[in-house]
């Protein structure tokens, strides 16, 4: 008996509310710092600027803007992988994503995705075309059109939300307790289900997450993929599709560790997330560094 009160009270100890301080016109800023190492191709170097505003306070909570303010990238134009990467970090740069949250700061919807669809479209008709510019043999590897769909498409409400709880986003942990060996189920913000667990003390957490999905759950995320980049190739996918799963050309693992330091007002500090994805053999891992100004 006296071993479980005791364990007890150190899982209290171990666990921590994030709630962070919210009023109308307080603003942060967080620097992103990551590098991506792709096979065959030079590590690319990415840095983000981005400012949360609490623009307002409702009856359930906040609403909170969130804007990406700069964009820097150390991209050659011979690494398309490279461009890519940079074309998915500039498609909100300078958009204005309002997100509404409850009362601990919790996302819950985006406020105006309705107007954000018609700005995310010109926007990532301009990246195409400048890419294009930059490489003037793309057209022979991809499609203009499949390309502009293919970024504008990956940006959904459903998306948008995943991303603000994402593990480098400064609202990742808002409206949660958090609990050393707590483990929960999230979708990232590839789409991907995986599943996480927690180990706190005082302010520092670090999350490890693993991939967790079933071979049904990810043959039907394949097949989606494929029906809305290459439509024209989706039928054969589909009549093969378990054959290349059951030869391991499909496989897909994804690990996570990230570590996090809270300030004394509940907001991020700092982030340090390592990840690790093997896909078709091949493995890409990604070294992000998030830090308020």
């Amino acid at each position: 008996m006296l071993s479980m009160m005791l364990m007890v009270a150190l899982a209290m100890q171990a666990q921590l509310k994030v709630a962070p301080k919210m009023q109308k016109g307080l603003e942060k800023v967080f620097t992103t710092v990551t590098t991506t190492n792709i096979p065959g191709q030079k590590a690319v170097t990415i840095t983000t600027d981005t400012k949360y505003a609490v623009s307002d306070a409702t009856a359930g909570g906040y609403v909170v803007d969130v804007t990406v303010t700069d964009v820097a990238a150390d991209v050659t134009p011979d690494n398309i992988a490279g461009q890519l990467l940079q074309a998915n970090a500039e498609v909100l740069k300078d958009i204005t994503v309002r997100v509404g949250t409850n009362k601990d700061g919790k996302v819950e919807r985006i406020v105006n995705y309705a107007e954000l669809q018609p700005k995310i479209d010109k926007v990532c008709g301009q990246i195409v075309e400048n890419m294009f510019k930059k490489v003037p043999d793309l057209s022979q590897r991809l499609s203009r059109d499949v390309l502009k769909q293919q970024l504008a498409g990956a940006i959904t409400e459903e998306t948008l939300i995943n991303s603000m709880r994402a593990a480098t986003s400064g609202l990742v942990f808002n409206g949660k307790t958090l609990m050393t060996g707590a483990q929960e189920e999230f979708v990232n913000d590839q789409g991907l289900k995986m599943k996480r667990m927690y180990f706190v003390t005082g302010k520092n957490v670090v999350a490890k997450s693993s991939m967790n999905m079933s071979k049904d759950e990810l043959k039907a995320l394949v097949i989606a993929q494929v029906e809305k980049m290459m439509p024209d190739q989706a039928s054969m996918i589909k009549d093969n599709i378990d054959q290349l799963m059951d030869s391991g050309m499909l496989k897909m693992e994804m690990d996570e560790t990230a570590n996090y330091e809270l300030q004394d007002d509940g907001w991020i500090k700092s982030i340090t997330v390592d990840t690790t994805s093997k896909t078709m053999g091949q493995n890409v891992t990604s070294h992000a560094v998030v830090t308020a100004k």
